[in-house]
């Protein structure tokens, strides 16, 4: 019995500590952990945040990046960070991915949504030199030839490997017909692209962007609703004949068990963020996205493509 009550004296020690600091919040830097590689859109949207959120927190943050695992490694390690709003990061639709949630174990329940920040169209992108001018060139070869081209974009059964897999079911091919090649992200994908390790790129349309800015690749289509303003002359899948949208999303994210006065913080500080101009001016020329939410929308947001992608799963009809 004595044991209990000291461990109930501990537990209780424990609780006033955050919350004494909850009450200071924040008076040292803050680690906004980015589980994708240097140069993806995570990463770019965290480094263009960092600079903005110090203004309105008042202590620096400090962007890392935690790879590994298809994701698994950085989303881990926001999931496990102490609960006292000093380790938060970037979490991506893989947290609702139900083969990848699988796989990792990590789910959306191990966070606690502050705010959503962006959501991102997927493109088809290929090399200058590819031999598709168009998408309907893509498709006709890849029936023809299934299995002769690879593609990649992140991890196997990521977010992007999803929008190939939904791409490959809608003009009636099996995943063999145009094989997967795992990577650490989009940045890596379209360095293995433009290498020639990989044949297709499934990205996002910012992600690819600057690319085929250069003159280095090119967009074949769009997996959106509607065009996109930037790139007005990129069809989408839909004008094609392609019955299939998708778009992947960047949400900033404490531990599950953060405070919620933390969080509030958390959640004004990104709100304020994401309408600074600077911030909006970077994420319009790097063809990003914004679209904010706040932490309760971010978490219905967050049960509805839980629900979303369980269904996308039972239409593709995947095993793992």
């Amino acid at each position: 019995m004595k044991r209990w009550f000291a461990l109930l004296a501990i537990l209780g020690m424990v609780l006033f500590a955050i919350m004494g600091m909850a009450q200071k919040y924040p008076t040292r830097p803050i680690t906004m952990i980015v589980p994708w590689s240097a140069g993806g859109s995570t990463d770019l949207t965290a480094r263009a945040l960092a600079p903005v959120l110090e203004k309105s927190l008042g202590v620096p943050v400090q962007v890392v990046n935690r790879t590994g695992g298809g994701g698994a490694v950085g989303h881990g390690a926001i999931a496990q960070g102490r609960p006292d709003g000093y380790t938060i990061g970037i979490i991506t639709l893989e947290v609702v991915l139900p083969p990848w949630v699988a796989q990792t174990k990590i789910d959306a329940s191990a966070f606690a949504p502050i705010s959503l920040l962006v959501l991102n169209p997927v493109a088809i992108v290929v090399r200058k030199d590819a031999p598709w001018k168009t998408a309907q060139e893509l498709v006709a070869d890849l029936k023809q030839n299934p299995g002769k081209y690879k593609a990649s974009g992140t991890a196997k059964w990521g977010s992007y490997d999803f929008a190939r897999l939904g791409f490959l079911k809608s003009i009636g091919l099996k995943d063999t017909a145009l094989p997967w090649v795992p990577t650490q992200g989009a940045a890596a994908a379209l360095q293995e692209l433009i290498s020639g390790g990989i044949n297709v790129a499934f990205v996002s349309i910012g992600e690819a962007s600057a690319l085929v800015k250069a003159g280095e690749a090119r967009f074949l289509a769009f997996m959106t609703e509607k065009r996109f303003a930037n790139f007005p002359d990129i069809p989408t899948l839909k004008e094609l004949g392609i019955d299939w949208t998708f778009a992947s999303f960047l949400m900033a994210a404490a531990p599950k068990f953060a405070l919620p006065s933390v969080v509030d913080q958390l959640d004004k500080a990104f709100a304020k963020a994401v309408q600074d101009p600077e911030f909006v001016r970077f994420m319009n020329n790097a063809n990003l996205v914004i679209n904010h939410l706040d932490r309760k929308a971010s978490l219905a947001f967050l049960e509805e493509r839980t629900k979303a992608m369980q269904q996308i799963v039972q239409q593709l009809e995947l095993k793992f």
